[in-house]
């Protein structure tokens, strides 16, 4: 076709009015329609209307949608004679054409073989459940932008990553280093370290949450040190260990005096203590205050207590999910207000913990101890639904400071009340 051909073309169908209908015409041949079929223009504006009408020489309808018969479209083109067909005429005005079909199938093979050779070199059944989780919900191509190549070399670092793990206490930077040669490589939104947390989140008891607190939980869980684990921390009184290790013996040293200490998250992990709490009861509180009125009332006599001061950070439940490790069953108590009762269903969602003086009959009881007033959207507490709507309908805070007597009574016989 010549050059008068083609301006003849671009007068006729290259019109600025007429380019929703071209990209509609690419799209459709790209996908591999026929000509012998007709295309729906969607929301037409009064100049495309004009437009259409003018290229076909006559009326198209007065409605918001055109519907355009392709044979009738090509046969204006091939009659003017500026162009053989209308799939040429696109062609010509957008240059050659993609066969998306075919880049589709060859797309979808490339990723079938990105998963299966992942799949080949990984035994673990855990790994197997992640490989498919991230192939059917497209997180791997979408973190690849597309690239099965991208996403290859991606599976291939996560999966180095996740050989290396459960740790003991490793930081996040040096374990970066190690396995991928930049220590900045796992930083939070990084591709593979998305990949990482998924594959210790897979089959695990652990739940996603994309908080701070919430990811530097879930490294924890694979012994992965975020910040150092220095300032994550949880005060203890008297915990049943064995005084083995560093960690352990100085429990025990602690427990001896009855003298509450703070745990720090790498502790924890780089040097766990020996629990003996097969059967035991481990009191968890939510402010410090109850800690330092039982260690000064009850001293030695004192059962098992964890402080979470407030946060469910990543040093208490890694303590927690010790304890229950070692056999000890958890109780809870916290401030009568919608930051406690978030901090329970915290802890209720992820452990076997039950409720200690958490209840509406406790609440109730003690209301009018407090001048208080309740601030903040309400929270539904899992355990007991009635409990959100007394709180709400009172509107006044409990905090433990005003139970202090209930809770210590309950902590020197060692037993939490039936509700």
């Amino acid at each position: 076709m010549g050059s008068g051909d083609s301006e003849k073309l671009r007068r006729l169908l290259g019109r600025p009015e007429l380019e929703r209908l071209l990209d509609r015409l690419q799209r459709h041949f790209e996908l591999g329609g026929e000509t012998g079929t007709a295309i729906l223009l969607a929301g037409v504006a009064e100049e495309e209307r004009r437009a259409v009408e003018t290229l076909l020489g006559r009326p198209v309808g007065r409605g918001r949608s055109l519907r355009i018969p392709l044979p009738d479209l090509e046969q204006v083109l091939r009659q003017s004679g500026a162009a053989p067909d209308l799939r040429s005429a696109v062609a010509i005005l957008r240059g050659p054409l993609r066969d998306r079909r075919a880049e589709r199938e060859e797309s979808l093979a490339a990723w079938q073989a990105v998963f299966r050779e992942a799949g080949e070199t990984l035994a673990d059944p855990g790994a197997a459940e992640w490989l498919a989780r991230l192939r059917q919900d497209g997180l791997l191509k979408r973190l690849a932008g597309g690239d099965p190549l991208r996403g290859a070399e991606l599976l291939r670092q996560a999966t180095a990553i996740l050989r290396e793990l459960p740790a003991r206490g490793i930081s996040l930077g040096c374990l970066a280093a190690a396995t991928l040669g930049d220590a900045h490589g796992l930083d939070p939104g990084r591709p593979v370290a998305t990949l990482v947390l998924r594959g210790i989140l897979t089959g695990g008891q652990l739940s996603e949450e994309r908080t701070p607190e919430g990811v530097r939980e879930t490294w924890a869980a694979a012994g992965v040190l975020v910040g150092g684990g220095l300032s994550n921390t949880v005060l203890v009184l008297n915990l049943p260990v064995l005084g083995e290790g560093t960690t352990g013996r100085a429990l025990a040293l602690f427990a001896a005096s009855a003298e509450p200490v703070w745990l720090t998250l790498r502790q924890l992990l780089r040097e766990p203590p020996v629990f003996a709490g097969a059967g035991k009861t481990v009191f968890v509180c939510e402010n410090p205050s109850v800690v330092f009125e039982a260690a000064e009332e009850l001293g030695t006599a004192c059962p098992p207590l964890v402080c979470c001061n407030g946060q469910r950070n990543a040093a208490v439940m890694m303590l927690l999910r010790q304890l229950v490790a070692a056999g000890a069953g958890l109780v809870y108590h916290g401030d009568f207000d919608w930051a406690g009762l978030t901090i329970a269903n915290g802890l209720m969602e992820h452990l076997p913990v039950r409720p200690w003086r958490f209840d509406c009959a406790t609440y109730l009881g003690s209301v009018g101890r407090s001048g208080k007033l309740l601030i903040g959207n309400p929270v539904a507490a899992s355990w007991e639904p009635a409990l959100a709507a007394a709180m709400n309908a009172a509107g006044k805070a409990v905090e433990e400071e005003h139970l202090l007597d209930l809770l210590l009574a309950d902590l020197k016989r060692g037993d939490v009340p039936e509700p």
